[in-house]
């Protein structure tokens, strides 16, 4: 996932082109939220807020998001130039309850962990897979289950259904994911003989566009995007999800700094008590994405 151009043909009514490096700011009790507010009100917990670093509390503080939004439904630009999407609401609602302002950073995906690695950024919110590799020098706050997709063309012409029938085709699929890492894992194993020829992209759109164009078999990406993808683009008779068996389930997370403790804690208590209120329901809902619901927040997949 990455800025740049988009594959409008693709895309279709999405409008998904946006300034590289454009700040968006956050917080629906700011005035000057180009982020479209979800429709839940949400208010400030006291003593939530209270678990927020002692520099944070400051009324006039904002924290840096990192983000990407060119990949629907969880961050994408809506014709009028907003980041938009389920992560943007269930962001914004975990921040309400902090009482915390946010200005998002929208950047190539590939940037995302050098700027959180740099503390140019807070957190990264970018529909990020929360694997054992990453949590080596970040923390997740979980926040949504999901797996992966085989994108094909409409009538999934080759019959692809699961992993395995990609060995000896052409896959496209978005640098630097977890999705490009099980495709080499493929390659180092049950696809040894015939091994995939993985194409990387730095955007969804650019991806999808390869196998539109018949220069890739099919695109591997997170199920969820996929799905979305299938329904949207065209009037859904362009792409549609090949695979009949649930590939790589992971939880998907806010990503933060390895100890950064208290922001991380302060998340994960706010992440839960939209869940215990039952504004987690309503914004999974209205994005169509109830199906990967969790009841408890965890941090790095552990259970409290």
């Amino acid at each position: 996932m990455a800025l740049g151009h988009r594959a409008l043909a693709v895309i279709g009514s999405i409008a998904v082109t946006t300034a590289l490096g454009a700040l968006m700011t956050g917080c629906s009790t700011s005035s000057d939220q180009p982020a479209e507010a979800a429709e839940q009100t949400v208010e400030v917990d006291p003593q939530l807020r209270a678990l927020l670093p002692g520099e944070l509390l400051a009324e006039s503080t904002r924290i840096t998001v990192g983000t990407e939004s060119g990949y629907p439904p969880f961050q994408y630009t809506n014709e009028a130039g907003r980041i938009v999407g389920f992560e943007i609401d269930l962001f914004d609602a975990a921040s309400d309850r902090l009482g915390l302002k946010y200005t998002f950073h929208d950047m190539p995906w590939d940037d995302l962990i050098e700027e959180l690695y740099a503390s140019n950024v807070d957190i990264v919110a970018a529909a990020m897979s929360d694997t054992p590799e990453r949590q080596v020098d970040s923390d997740f706050v979980d926040y949504y289950n999901d797996s992966d997709a085989i994108m094909v063309p409409a009538g999934n012409p080759e019959g692809i259904t699961k992993l395995t029938d990609l060995c000896g085709r052409t896959v496209a699929v978005l640098v630097e994911t977890t999705q490009a890492e099980a495709l080499t894992g493929l390659n180092a194993g049950k696809c040894q003989a015939k091994p995939v020829k993985i194409v990387e992209f730095e955007t969804d759109a650019d991806a999808l566009a390869q196998v539109q164009a018949g220069k890739a078999d099919a695109e591997l990406t997170q199920w969820s995007t996929g799905a979305y993808n299938a329904k949207q683009i065209g009037s859904g008779d362009v792409f549609e999800v090949g695979n009949t068996e649930i590939i790589n389930p992971t939880p998907l997370g806010f990503r933060f700094l390895k100890g950064d403790v208290e922001l991380v804690r302060a998340y994960q208590a706010a992440l839960q008590s939209i869940i215990d209120d039952g504004t987690y329901a309503q914004i999974l809902e209205k994005h169509d994405l109830s199906a990967g619901a969790l009841t408890t927040a965890t941090v790095n997949n552990q259970q409290p």
